[in-house]
């Protein structure tokens, strides 16, 4: 079909806007789920400045609450839990499971995975090092991922 010159523009300009559309459409999807854990990420740190133990534990997973013990802090917060997040966070999915490092691209790095119908924060996997170099954590057991649930959105 040979459309009138007239309507080129329009054609493309409706091309364009349905090309965007389609993009960030795949992108919201892409990323659901490490926006999603840090949504969890800042609801716990809100849980633990107001030492909320409650929260923090429908926040948690099983596997860490099992292995941690959940108790105030003397000088606030919780003990073991992280006070903050820098505006240069990193976020990425690892498998099925989303890892946060909340410092200025080098520090701790937290696990959340998918758990109940939601993202639950699991606890320290290691340091990030500067280029990116991660250092497991030896002694903090990591989830499997047989026992998260088939689909993490």
């Amino acid at each position: 079909m040979n459309a009138p010159r007239s309507y080129r523009p329009v054609f493309i300009a409706i091309l364009v806007g349905v090309t965007a559309v389609t993009a960030l459409g795949v992108m919201a999807v892409q990323t659901r789920s490490v926006r999603r854990a840090v949504a969890v990420y800042t609801r716990l740190l809100a849980a633990a400045n107001r030492q909320d133990m409650n929260e923090l534990q429908q926040l948690c997973s099983a596997r860490y609450l099992k292995t941690h013990e959940l108790r105030p802090a003397d000088e606030g917060g919780v003990v073991g839990f992280p006070r903050n997040i820098h505006s240069n966070f990193q976020a990425w999915r690892q498998g099925p499971h989303v890892w946060l490092c909340p410092t200025n691209r080098t520090g701790p790095v937290y696990q959340f995975l998918f758990e109940g119908g939601s993202w639950r924060f699991d606890g320290p996997v290691g340091i990030l090092r500067g280029r990116n170099e991660f250092i497991p954590v030896p002694d903090e057991p990591v989830s499997q991922p047989e026992e998260q649930a088939s689909s993490a959105l």
